[in-house]
């Protein structure tokens, strides 16, 4: 599962054509993102954690969705946490690859957070502000349209997220970034994936238009740029269950439109089209959702929470 995510180039050509490829790809995906893990406004599209077991799979539809979106909040809760941000909130926090806000509000709502959502497509600038103005954050959420590659902030944050959008990037050019952007002492958060050898590791670059790293790769960006890990969590067997759950839900909707049933919309405000996932699109996310669940409960995958801080400072 994937935030909506920064693009991996810098120049044309082929890097060109597969930017391209990614932002057409989650544009497209907006519908499918609301109608299973809306409504709002707090939207997320990422893993979520089970520290306490496997909850029931047999479930109304209704029931899944709900366990869907409490987990992927108990993740972005328990990073916050352990990341110390409940002790010392971060004032101005930069979002890479914000999708439709839903950390970005998290942290404007929990924490009083300044809030820059980074995001490379153009539609979700108008849903991330509906959202934030639901919420009452508007005023402390900004979401903007852009490349994090070329972002030239200097010192402009205390903190710096990245929600399963690192895999999109060039991690060196990333950390570089990141670094200028970051006042002295400040702290950089990754949640992300990290595939090492496995033989499905194409099949998930492919589905997901990404570049999946491994955790050597980002340590040696980091320490070139100036970083020190300072906290590093592995929660693949706590997050591994949010295939199950989201397979689930796939076979409910599909079974309820195979039955005919209505729409699954969430009713007023910014969400889906009707009838936004298709039997077609449901089956191919299914077989695909089954085979993570197994990387992930044979750990061939590891989904890490890893911090950074910059030198100096406080």
């Amino acid at each position: 599962m994937r935030a909506i995510p920064f693009v991996s180039s810098l120049g044309t050509g082929q890097e060109s054509e597969a930017d391209d490829a990614v932002r057409l790809y989650y544009s497209r995906k907006t519908q499918e993102i609301m109608q299973k893990y809306g409504p709002g406004p707090r939207v997320h599209f990422h893993v979520g954690l089970y520290p306490d077991g496997f909850p029931d799979t047999t479930v109304p539809q209704s029931a899944l969705q709900r366990g869907l979106f409490e987990a992927q909040e108990r993740i972005v809760e328990h990073s916050a946490r352990s990341w110390g941000a409940y002790d010392e909130p971060p004032r101005r926090l930069l979002d890479i690859g914000c999708g439709l806000g839903g950390t970005s509000l998290y942290w404007a709502e929990q924490h009083g957070t300044s809030v820059t959502g980074l995001t490379v497509a153009a539609e979700h600038i108008a849903l991330v502000r509906e959202f934030a103005r639901q919420a009452g954050v508007d005023g402390r959420v900004r979401p903007v349209l852009a490349d994090v590659h070329h972002l030239d902030a200097r010192a402009a944050y205390d903190a710096v997220y990245a929600n399963e959008s690192s895999g999109y990037t060039d991690r060196e050019r990333l950390f570089q970034v990141v670094a200028k952007a970051l006042e002295p002492g400040g702290w950089f958060g990754i949640q992300e994936h990290f595939a090492g050898r496995s033989q499905w590791r194409d099949f998930m670059d492919g589905y997901y238009r990404t570049r999946l790293g491994g955790r050597e790769e980002y340590l040696a960006a980091a320490e070139a740029a100036g970083f020190e890990l300072v906290q590093d969590e592995d929660v693949t067997h706590e997050v591994a269950e949010f295939w199950m759950q989201s397979l689930a839900w796939n076979t409910a909707e599909l079974d309820r439109l195979r039955s005919g049933g209505g729409t699954a919309g969430p009713g007023p405000g910014p969400g889906p089209e009707p009838g936004a996932w298709t039997a077609e699109r449901l089956q191919q996310s299914t077989v695909a959702h089954s085979r993570f669940f197994r990387l992930w409960r044979d750990h061939a995958v590891e989904t890490r929470l890893l911090r950074f801080r910059i030198g100096g400072g406080r």
